[in-house]
């Protein structure tokens, strides 16, 4: 069987709808990008640049960090669908700019990284037919060991108590736990962890707070009761198993390049 390339970041858009899926990652199809996920990718760009320059043992410039968000999130690189209100392109941009100044300043200096976007091209599973690909955003080291950090936006990634949502991440958490295991030739040794970042308007409930979510590498291989999910999505990405979900979150035109053609979707 031809082996089928999944990214890290898509693996939840197959389970969620494999309809969707195949028609963007194999078919080709595409709409153009939300501004709620070219602000997450500035933040992430940003952050990075922070982090990576700590780690290279450089003494790290908020302001050339904030400086690379602003540029991420004006220069995305894809079509971006247009709003409506340019002054919520500006308000997104200065959100962007000052989610990152706050994780600088506030969250990166109590952590110790061991890696800062690391993953690996191609980690073949060639019992499933299936090629891994993606990108960790960070490594984190302890006295404890080593374990992946995730990094994840949006106005809800961390509520008014101050706790980060973790539910429906194991999966994702767990392929980029097997990237970097790859890239650095070490296991994992700590719970991965997701590192929630709100983008509110208002900076001061521009929250930031962590999460740990154990166990992700076994939802993925499974065990003699349960099949992993890595078995399951092998078959849907090969074709084996088609269905759509007119339920999902993303069963919109905004999101969908099928949808209104979507045999499903009735």
């Amino acid at each position: 069987m031809e082996p089928v390339q999944i990214r890290a970041s898509s693996l939840a858009s197959l389970l969620d709808c494999p309809a969707r899926w195949l028609a963007i990652h194999r078919d080709g199809k595409r709409v153009p990008t939300s501004q709620k996920a070219v602000l997450g990718r500035a933040v992430h760009a940003g952050t990075a640049h922070f982090d990576a320059e700590r780690l290279a043992g450089n003494v790290p410039s908020v302001a050339a960090a904030t400086d690379c968000a602003v540029e991420a999130f004006e220069n995305p690189g894809e079509d971006v669908a247009a709003e409506e209100d340019d002054g919520k392109t500006e308000q997104a941009k200065g959100i962007a700019a000052s989610l990152t100044e706050r994780y600088c300043n506030l969250y990166a200096p109590k952590v110790e990284y061991a890696a800062v976007e690391i993953g690996v091209d191609a980690l073949h599973l060639t019992d499933l037919a299936v090629v891994l690909s993606g990108t960790t955003d960070r490594v984190r080291r302890t006295e404890d060991g080593i374990g992946v950090t995730d990094i994840k936006t949006g106005k809800t990634a961390v509520d008014a108590r101050g706790a980060v949502s973790t539910k429906g991440h194991a999966v994702q958490l767990g392929v980029y736990t097997l990237l970097a295991e790859a890239a650095m030739n070490a296991r994992m040794t700590l719970d991965a962890q997701i590192v929630g970042l709100q983008t509110n308007i208002t900076p001061d409930k521009q929250r930031i707070a962590s999460a740990e979510v154990p166990g992700v590498r076994d939802v993925l291989i499974g065990d003699a009761d349960q099949p992993g999910v890595l078995s399951v999505a092998a078959r849907l990405a090969h074709g084996e198993l088609t269905f759509g979900n007119p339920r999902s979150m993303m069963c919109s035109a905004t999101y969908c390049p099928i949808y209104n053609s979507c045999f499903f979707r009735r």
